[in-house]
C-alpha cells in the first residue's frame, strides 16, 4: 500500500495545542511543510476537532488521549529536548509509528527513548515571498542577531569584538538586549518585518554554543539568513572576513546555491512522504 493524494495528512501544532502565536517551530516544521505538501498535490492541513484523517503528526504537542485513540499513522516531530521539561517521552513514543527530529543530536537522544524508528529531517526554509537577496556594498557597519530573548546568552562574548571592529549591533527579538560596551538597537520581532530588518544590517552574527540545550539546536536561523543573502559569522575570524563587501557577496552567492540545493522546504515535504510510505508498507505486512 502507498499513501494517495486522497489520504488526509493532519498536524497538531505546538502553537495551536498550547494557544500560542508566532512559534518558530510551528512555522518551520508545521505551516511551511503543510504548504509544500499542498503544492505537491496532497491533502495536508491543521487538524480540526473531530476530523478524520489517515496520518497525524504531533509537532511538539503531547496530546496523550488523541495519540492513544487515533488508529492511523502517528508521527511525533520534535525539535527540542522536551524530556528535560518533564515530558514523559518514552510513554508518548510508545503510541508513535515514527519520530522525526530536527538535528542529529536529537535523533541520537530520542533513539534511547523510542522503540519506533527515529528519522532526521532538518529545518528548512520557505523560499517563496522572501525579499530579494541583499547585494552588499561598502565596509560593514552593523551586525544583526535575531531570536528568542531566552537565547540572548550567546551574545555575551560579542560586544568587545564588535567594539574593536567598529561595529554596532541590532537585536531583533521578543525582548530587550542591553549592553554598556557598544551601541545596541533593539527591534521587536514581527513576522511581517523581520526579513527586511535583518537585511538592513551587513552581517548576521550567530555564535555557536555547545553548552546545555544549545547542543540540540538546529541551524535554522543561519539557513534563513543565507536565504536572505546575508553572510553569517559564527566566530571572530568570519566576522573579520565579512567586513569587506566583496567577501560578503561571495559568501552570499555560495550559500544561496546551497539553500536551493539542500534547504528548500519542498525537500522536507518529500522526505515526510517517503517516511509515511515506509510506515504504510510496514503496517500492511
Amino acid at each position: 500500500m502507498k499513501l494517495t493524494r486522497k489520504d488526509k495528512i493532519r498536524y497538531v501544532l505546538f502553537e495551536r495545542y498550547w494557544q500560542r502565536r508566532n512559534i518558530g517551530s510551528s512555522r518551520i516544521r508545521g505551516y511551511w511543510v503543510i504548504e509544500a505538501l499542498k503544492k505537491l498535490g496532497y491533502d495536508a492541513n491543521i487538524l480540526r476537532q473531530g476530523e478524520d484523517c489517515s496520518v497525524l503528526i504531533f509537532q511538539k504537542a503531547y496530546w496523550k488521549e488523541m495519540a492513544r485513540a487515533f488508529k492511523g499513522i502517528k508521527i511525533l516531530d520534535i525539535c527540542d529536548p522536551d524530556w528535560l521539561d518533564g515530558v514523559e517521552m518514552a510513554n508518548f513514543c510508545k503510541e508513535m509509528d515514527a519520530v522525526i527530529t530536527s538535528t542529529i543530536q536529537l535523533k541520537k537522544e530520542m533513539q534511547g527513548f523510542c522503540k519506533c524508528p527515529v528519522y532526521f529531517i532538518p529545518d528548512r526554509v520557505k523560499l517563496e515571498n522572501l525579499p530579494k537577496p541583499k547585494i552588499h556594498k561598502g565596509g560593514a557597519k552593523d551586525c544583526c542577531w535575531f531570536g528568542y530573548s531566552h537565547n540572548m546568552e550567546v551574545l555575551e562574548a560579542i560586544p568587545l569584538k564588535l567594539k574593536k571592529l567598529g561595529l554596532s549591533l541590532t537585536v531583533i527579538s521578543d525582548g530587550q538586549y542591553k549592553d554598556g560596551v557598544i551601541a545596541v538597537k533593539n527591534i521587536k520581532w514581527q513576522a511581517e518585518t523581520v526579513d527586511r530588518n535583518i537585511q538592513k544590517s551587513d552581517i548576521v552574527v550567530m555564535p555557536l554554543s555547545k553548552i546545555g540545550r544549545n547542543v540540540y539546536k538546529s541551524n535554522n536561523k543561519i539557513v534563513h539568513s543565507w536565504a536572505l543573502g546575508m553572510p553569517v559569522a559564527t566566530n571572530p575570524q568570519e566576522l573579520e572576513r565579512f567586513l569587506d563587501s566583496n567577501e560578503r557577496n561571495k559568501e552570499a552567492a555560495k550559500r544561496l546555491k546551497e539553500i536551493k540545493e539542500k534547504y528548500d522546504v519542498r525537500l522536507s515535504a518529500e522526505e515526510l512522504l517517503n517516511l509515511i510510505n515506509v510506515i504504510t508498507k510496514n503496517k500492511s505486512k
